[in-house]
């Protein structure tokens, strides 16, 4: 038994230089052998060597094109204002044409004051006309208008009164027409219509049942009367004209499309009054005010 175990050391002895040598040579055969690897694996693009996390090289960005975005149709106006194209030689924008009543009432006051008896800077002629019988609008420098349900000379005295003692307007015409409708509610039963419409239509003295023409004619005399009264001092000084007309778009009175003048400063006949607008002599015609005419009647 001993001599077997220093048969061992000794084998043992003998081993480990031996050993050392092999180990001392490994790694350059190792490397060696590496390099003739290197262009194999190249070759057969063998994959890398994971990494760890921290260790990763960082992948290079990605190129991405957005196209534009185009905005839906309804929303084009408010991102892009619309482009106005300016002619140079366009023709100017033309005003909205006179309504028929107020086209006669505008020749009438023509015909009775020509241009350069009055100032052209004021307007000579002053409509008192319904809401509804006619559109806001007159031409400007030849008439001043005032629209109210009804024609009335109460709710359009502030616009009326300015024109004929601010503004010096020497007419005064009272406009007439079938298409009042106020005139035409107040011949009937109104008291289920709201209360301010129904305090609008209490001053329109008309009688209740009566034909729409003879309710127009009563309350065209009506204010031409009230108007009288109130500018008398104008009237009389021979200032101011006021004139009652009705515009028969129907043809009840005589032709149609017709001005028809039914009172000259509260003068009703019809003799008198074609005299009168013959004679261009409408200033301080009115019985009782002024200078009376000799045939003159009711």
């Amino acid at each position: 038994m001993t001599s077997s175990l220093a048969a061992l050391a000794a084998a043992c002895c003998l081993l480990l230089p031996a050993l050392s040598l092999a180990q001392t040579q490994t790694p350059a055969i190792a490397h060696g052998a590496a390099e003739a690897a290197t262009p194999a694996a190249t070759a057969h693009d063998a994959p890398h060597e994971k990494l760890s996390p921290s260790m990763r090289p960082l992948s290079p960005p990605v190129r991405v094109n957005h196209p534009p975005r185009r905005l839906p149709q309804q929303a084009a106006p408010y991102a892009r204002p619309a482009v106005k194209h300016h002619q140079p030689h366009a023709t100017a924008r033309r005003q909205p044409a006179m309504a028929a009543p107020l086209r006669a009432a505008a020749a009438l006051g023509n015909r009775l004051l020509p241009r350069g008896q009055h100032g052209d800077k004021s307007p000579r002629l002053t409509v008192l006309a319904c809401a509804d019988g006619a559109p806001r609008h007159g031409a400007q420098g030849t008439l001043y208008l005032v629209q109210n349900p009804g024609n009335q000379l109460l709710l359009g005295e502030a616009g009326v009164s300015h024109a004929v003692r601010q503004l010096r307007t020497p007419l005064l015409l009272v406009l007439a027409s079938a298409d009042c409708k106020a005139v035409n509610t107040a011949r009937s039963d109104f008291s289920a219509l709201p209360l301010a419409e129904q305090r609008t239509l209490l001053s329109i003295n008309v009688d209740k049942g009566g034909t729409p023409l003879s309710a127009q004619l009563d309350n065209l005399d009506n204010q031409v009367e009230a108007a009288v009264l109130h500018y008398g001092g104008e009237v009389e000084a021979g200032r101011l004209s006021v004139i009652g007309a009705y515009y028969d778009a129907a043809g009840q009175l005589g032709k149609r499309g017709q001005l028809v003048v039914t009172s000259i400063n509260g003068e009703r006949d019809k003799t008198t009054i074609a005299r009168l607008l013959r004679q261009r002599a409408v200033f301080n015609a009115a019985t009782g005010i002024g200078t009376p005419l000799a045939s003159s009647s009711h």
